[in-house]
């Protein structure tokens, strides 16, 4: 098991995240001799109260990839139609230190309308399901197991 803990960053479970084109998205590239775009790091938070993960039409734009598809979600304020991207995901240890990454090469997310300030991702409980995450206030850490 893999073990990667953050620092809490006024008082929120803030990380980084990178972010790429989905696996097969990345080996058509490749086969049809285009270079892979670079990573594109983004400012993410977890968040368990989304059942998906949710990052901003301008990161998804960085990244080129097109819709793969449209649903609803719930928001406090109703239901609204969202667009669905793939995409390749993963969140490095803290400061960008050399370990192991949690990585889901190819995951289905929803584009973020109405982002919080600073937060370009929402890690939702696609990713978290997966992992153990232990929330540690008084320490100021939180800390994902995978």
């Amino acid at each position: 098991m893999s073990q990667l803990t953050f620092p809490l960053q006024a008082g929120e479970p803030k990380l980084a995240v990178v972010l790429s084109l989905h696996h097969q998205a990345m080996v058509d590239r490749l086969a049809a001799g285009l270079s892979p775009p670079a990573p594109i790091w983004a400012n993410g938070v977890i968040d368990t109260g989304s059942s998906i993960t949710a990052i901003t039409y301008d990161v998804i734009r960085r990244l080129g990839t097109p819709p793969a598809g449209q649903t609803r979600t719930q928001t406090a304020a109703g239901p609204i139609p969202v667009r669905l991207f793939r995409v390749s995901l993963s969140i490095p240890p803290a400061g960008n230190r050399p370990g192991p990454m949690l990585t889901r090469d190819d995951l289905l997310v929803m584009e973020l309308n109405d982002p919080p300030q600073d937060v370009e991702v929402l890690i939702g409980l696609d990713i978290l399901l997966d992992c153990r995450l232990l929330l540690d206030g008084p320490g100021g850490y939180f800390t994902l197991d995978f």
